[in-house]
């Protein structure tokens, strides 16, 4: 399977940003720091890595939700999801220095291509489970749902969507959605150059989706 090289300004960004985060608590003593603060701000660190004033060199012909190439399959953490064959999964704490790689109980990964971009986060659910509540994880505090939520049956699974806002005018159109599988929570997002996208993405990506 094929990747596109990623751009070392993606590491640069996150090893600041994210050390940044953990120095400031060890001033404070053997401060056990959130986990919480550390995804959102190794979501901010990622989202931000993306370039706003080069515009992405969108194709002429971008991917329906139909044919966009689904065949890539990333398997680890005990999970397995899919995601298109010419985007690669970077584990954002791994990517750190020194690295502090995801675990089954929790992780960041994202991926992009010049037509689009996809993170996922999982943790230990919460037993007062609120599908917009755990969505906002992953959302910026520039992006706002749009439209209703809606609950999907995705093979056994029922999966949480709802469009959202995105951050970057070369992808407009963004949507985040959450499930439930072996005690953990997974929350995902999409920026996409065209509406619709994103609901075809998702059933693609998890009808290969299985967790222990």
């Amino acid at each position: 399977m094929r990747h596109n090289p990623i751009k070392p300004w993606i590491f640069i960004a996150l090893g600041i940003v994210i050390s940044g985060s953990l120095l400031l608590a060890s001033c404070g003593g053997q401060v056990t720091p959130d986990p919480q603060i550390q995804i959102r701000a190794a979501v901010a660190a990622t989202i931000a890595s993306i370039p706003t004033h080069t515009p992405y060199p969108i194709p002429t012909t971008v991917p329906s939700p139909t044919n966009f190439p689904l065949n890539g399959l990333f398997c680890e953490y005990g999970f397995c999801i899919g995601h298109p064959g010419d985007i690669y999964l970077l584990d954002s704490g791994a990517r750190q220095n020194p690295p502090i790689p995801s675990a089954e109980t929790n992780g960041i990964l994202f991926g992009y291509n010049p037509s689009l971009f996809m993170q996922l986060i999982w943790r230990v659910s919460d037993p007062n489970f609120d599908p917009q509540s755990v969505m906002k994880l992953i959302l910026e505090e520039t992006q706002s749902f749009q439209g209703s939520l809606d609950v999907l049956l995705i093979g056994e699974m029922n999966v949480y969507f709802q469009p959202t806002t995105t951050i970057t005018p070369e992808l407009p159109f963004g949507a985040a959605a959450v499930w439930q599988c072996g005690g953990r929570d997974f929350i995902w997002k999409v920026y996409t150059p065209q509406d619709g996208m994103a609901r075809g993405l998702l059933s693609q990506s998890l009808t290969r989706f299985r967790c222990q």
